[in-house]
């Protein structure tokens, strides 16, 4: 029979770091072992965006800016909430301090600016830009993009940092996610009402760089509209990551350890959907109270609407796989556990998979014409699908050796 004491035995057999057949050796005093349900989230979140960076030719379609929403709309959303449960469980366990919340936010922007500076650097070869650092050319460097998501969710990471240092329980995260949701949502609604709706030309980030640029007497650089439209993306990010913090105090409340208190996870966890959903639906209507449009869901600054619909979303499937995988929110795991440990293997990789895979794609789509992401594109939907199919069980399996051989994989 499957233990739900509150120790942190794992079943035989089940694999996992420090294990070949045998249970688990027990965590050092003092130290708590990894919640696998969270994990086994974020690895199947890993394997579905690893798969659609590498597929050339995407048989779903993606997301439009400020337009329809697709499946990849769902993915960042859910890494800033799965980002934001992580924050919440390092609180409780007293490992959070602001020098780790600095060091994992520049870790991501330093990636992401790697990745934009070397794709900068193929364009510039690609159309002949020299690099004459006296004559003031870079090589293309110069007009280095900084965008992308790895920056988006630097923002987002330090932006919960700074929540974190406020927010350290339920109450205190419920609040929290309420307060961004008003003053995200709220700069929204004000430029949709000045604008008539929100798009490339008319946006928080491009009113904020527009009006300091009629201050000065020039106009706006594109480069730099697009990278404050990242760091606004990035705060909007910060909703889903607050409401993961929110959500995972709400399963901390609930004491998950003996068996007859599971209803109580459920119940705390559809009280955090249910409190992310009428969020989300009076960041969605209340414009219409003074005569304006909906805000709409949109991705390029990931509008309350979208990001809260996907906490509500995850908050309903945590209801489920919490209480059924793992036995308590201090480590081991139910008989279930055995088919959600690869899929958690994949989790403790994350960043590395996700970064990886990214900077391939961004590095192979800035070649110059023919490249290949457009010539393996043209082959059609099947060969993309098949190469998407195999960076992901590449990644799986290399997630599982380093998990069954004691290894970590940190960028």
């Amino acid at each position: 029979m499957t233990s739900t004491s509150a120790t942190t035995r794992v079943l035989p057999g089940m694999g996992g770091r420090g294990a070949r057949g045998g249970p688990r050796r027990p965590a050092r005093r003092g130290r708590i072992g990894r919640v696998v349900s969270l994990d086994a989230a974020r690895g199947l979140l890993v394997l579905a965006t690893v798969a659609w960076l590498a597929a050339p030719s995407r048989p779903f379609p993606a997301s439009e800016p400020w337009g329809a929403v697709g499946l990849d709309a769902i993915a960042l959303p859910a890494f800033a909430l799965i980002a934001g449960c992580a924050h919440a469980l390092a609180q409780h366990r007293g490992w959070t301090s602001a020098g780790r919340a600095t060091r994992r936010t520049l870790i991501l922007l330093l990636l992401g600016l790697v990745v934009a500076a070397g794709a900068a650097l193929i364009r510039g070869a690609a159309t002949g830009i020299p690099l004459d650092p006296e004559g003031g050319s870079l090589g293309g460097l110069e007009r280095i993009a900084v965008a992308g998501p790895l920056v988006q969710l630097a923002v987002a990471l330090a932006a919960l940092g700074l929540l974190g240092t406020l927010a350290r329980s339920w109450a205190g995260w419920a609040w929290a996610t309420v307060i961004s949701t008003a003053v995200g949502a709220g700069a929204l609604w004000l430029t949709t009402g000045l604008c008539g709706e929100l798009s490339d030309r008319c946006s928080p980030a491009t009113l904020l760089v527009g009006g300091i640029a009629d201050a000065a007497g020039t106009t706006a650089d594109p480069l730099v509209v697009q990278a404050v439209t990242t760091v606004v993306a990035g705060l909007g990010l910060a909703v889903p990551a607050a409401a993961g913090a929110a959500l995972a105090h709400a399963l901390l409340r609930a004491r998950s350890v003996p068996g007859h208190q599971r209803g109580r996870v459920v119940g705390y966890g559809l009280l955090a959907a249910t409190l992310f959903g009428v969020l989300g639906i009076l960041a969605y209507f209340t414009p219409t109270v003074w005569g304006q449009q909906p805000l709409e869901p949109a991705t390029a600054l990931w509008t309350p609407p979208l990001t809260l619909a996907v906490a509500s979303l995850a908050s309903v499937l945590a209801c489920a796989m919490h209480p059924t995988v793992d036995t308590d929110l201090r480590g081991g795991t139910s008989a279930l556990g055995a088919f959600a440990e690869p899929f958690a293997a994949v989790g403790r990789i994350s960043m590395l998979a996700v970064a990886t895979t990214f900077a391939a794609r961004t590095l192979l789509s800035a070649l110059p014409d023919p490249d290949p992401v457009g010539w393996f594109a043209a082959l059609g939907d099947i060969p993309s699908v098949v190469l998407a199919l195999v960076v992901a069980a590449a990644w799986l399996g290399l997630a599982l050796w380093a998990d069954r051989s004691g290894r970590r994989l940190r960028p």
